[in-house]
């Protein structure tokens, strides 16, 4: 099994501690950093990923691997996604320059495709008037359908992809889970009303974000917290039915991260984690990450109280020891899933032309 682990926040001098690569390397984990290009002005320093790289050659001398996860000011949109594309190929230039001029490499590039952030604060997060929520999905609905648009995207994150590939590594995706509804009726609805080109692109891994903690909290009509695994599993099945070795699953969250709302909704102790990773083996997944390293080494959303190392070590010793097991059919899951794909159907995937 491949194991790997998202950290968003912690700086490379916090990530060099000897004890903290050592924990990871005798796991083989693949450690993906997210490298912040924070300059507003639209250019991008190829020097920000000196320490990382600096810092993967710490890990891989120890036995893991090191992913670098590009990141845009949230003024440009923070993920990649249509809107941004542009901002997104300076971004890739910067990543294949600092790699020239620093004379590394590391294994992955994982690439973060998701709705635009302002996109998000207007219609998902807790930001700004409730009541008017309802007509910011509705606007935001009828702005962003639109097929052209979306294979014009399609086509131009094809291209940043392939060069990232071909210049620096592999370059995996991370995936909404609930896109799933998409490629199982091979449609686009989803992904182009949320802004999110990523099942039409070639990635070499497509990394299902399953975040059971929060998800059905998210879309509990939908999909019941006690059927969550359930969930978990027939997604994840049909994903690595059509991807296989290239379908990866993402579990957590481990800690808040940094998107509001998600207080108090995330797994504190490795035992919650259990049946989303036994879910995840039986549907077949062979590389399991967890979002994310912030909440595996420390006890507290601040970030103050570190565990000790056996402690953070459970958690991957969790995800390497679970069973595989498959979760029984869940009723409410089963109405919520036809519920879900029944509102997502895409009636111009017709017109899409890819």
């Amino acid at each position: 099994m491949n194991l790997g682990i998202y950290s968003e926040t912690l700086s490379a001098a916090v990530l060099g501690d000897p004890g903290i690569l050592d924990m990871l390397g005798s796991r083989g984990v693949t450690l993906a950093c997210a490298v912040r290009f924070a300059a507003e002005d639209g250019c991008f320093d190829p020097m920000r990923v000196a320490p990382w790289l600096e810092l993967g050659e710490k890990l891989k001398a120890r036995g893991g691997r090191m992913a670098l996860w590009p990141l845009l000011p949230k003024s440009f949109g923070y993920w990649i996604n249509e809107k941004n594309l542009d901002y997104a190929d300076r971004m890739a230039d910067a990543l294949c320059e600092g790699c020239r001029i620093f004379g590394a490499k590391p294994d992955l590039i994982a690439a973060d495709v998701e709705t635009p952030w302002r996109q998000m604060e207007s219609v998902f997060l807790p930001t700004g008037p409730a009541a008017l929520k309802p007509f910011a999905a509705v606007k935001m609905y009828l702005q962003n359908r639109s097929p052209r648009r979306f294979s014009r995207a399609v086509k131009r994150l094809t291209q940043i992809v392939s060069r990232m590939r071909a210049e620096i590594a592999p370059v995996s995706a991370a995936t909404f889970g609930l896109l799933v509804a998409d490629l199982v009726q091979d449609g686009y609805m989803l992904q182009d009303f949320l802004e999110m080109p990523i099942f039409p692109v070639d990635f070499d891994a497509y990394n299902i974000m399953f975040y059971n903690s929060y998800l059905p909290h998210a879309a509990p009509f939908i999909m019941p917290p006690d059927s969550a695994p359930r969930a978990l599993y027939e997604y994840m099945s049909e994903a690595s039915s059509r991807f296989s070795q290239k379908a990866w699953i993402t579990l957590g969250s481990t800690w808040e991260g940094v998107i509001p709302g998600n207080e108090g909704k995330s797994y504190s102790h490795p035992k919650q984690l259990a049946p989303d990773v036994a879910a995840a083996k039986a549907a077949g997944a062979q590389s399991i990450w967890l979002y994310c390293l912030e909440g595996v080494l420390f006890e507290d959303q601040k970030l103050t109280r570190r565990r000790g190392v056996k402690e953070s070590d459970a958690f991957f010793k969790t995800v390497v020891d679970t069973p595989a097991r498959e979760p029984a059919p869940h009723p409410a899951w089963k109405r919520g899933r036809r519920l879900l794909e029944l509102a997502t159907n895409d009636k111009l995937k017709r017109h899409y032309c890819l």
